[in-house]
C-alpha cells in the first residue's frame, strides 16, 4: 500500500474523528481532521417517531415502536410494517395528549 502521508506512526481519536501522524526523528506532526461524518444509516420510515419507545422481539425477528395511541410492530430485516396495535387512552384533561410512555417484554 502506497504511504501517501510519508509517516511512520499513526495515531486516532476515541471517535475517529482526529488523526496524528509522524515519523520516527522527527519533530513535528501533522493533525488530520475527518471531513465528512457518515455511518451509512438510511432512513426506512418517513415519519416523525420523536419521543417514540422502541422494543426488540429477537425471537419473532421484529421489533415495536410507539406511536402517540398505537403501537407498531416492523420487520427487523426488511423494516417493513408488518402490524399495528391499536391503546385506548383516557381522555385528556390538558393541553398535551395522553400516549403510550413504555414498553416490556415479558
Amino acid at each position: 500500500m502506497f504511504n501517501y502521508m510519508n509517516c511512520s506512526q499513526m495515531m486516532f481519536g476515541s471517535k475517529v474523528k482526529y488523526g496524528i501522524t509522524y515519523k520516527i526523528n522527527q519533530r513535528s506532526f501533522v493533525i488530520y481532521r475527518r471531513k465528512y461524518l457518515h455511518n451509512y444509516k438510511v432512513n426506512v420510515v418517513n415519519e416523525n417517531l420523536e419521543g417514540s419507545k422502541g422494543l426488540e422481539l429477537k425471537s419473532m425477528d421484529i421489533f415495536l415502536c410507539t406511536k402517540i395511541d398505537k403501537v407498531v410492530m416492523y420487520d427487523s430485516l426488511t423494516f417493513e410494517e408488518v402490524g399495528k396495535l391499536p391503546v385506548s387512552l383516557l381522555k385528556t384533561e390538558t393541553r398535551e395528549p395522553n400516549e403510550v410512555i413504555a414498553l416490556a417484554a415479558c
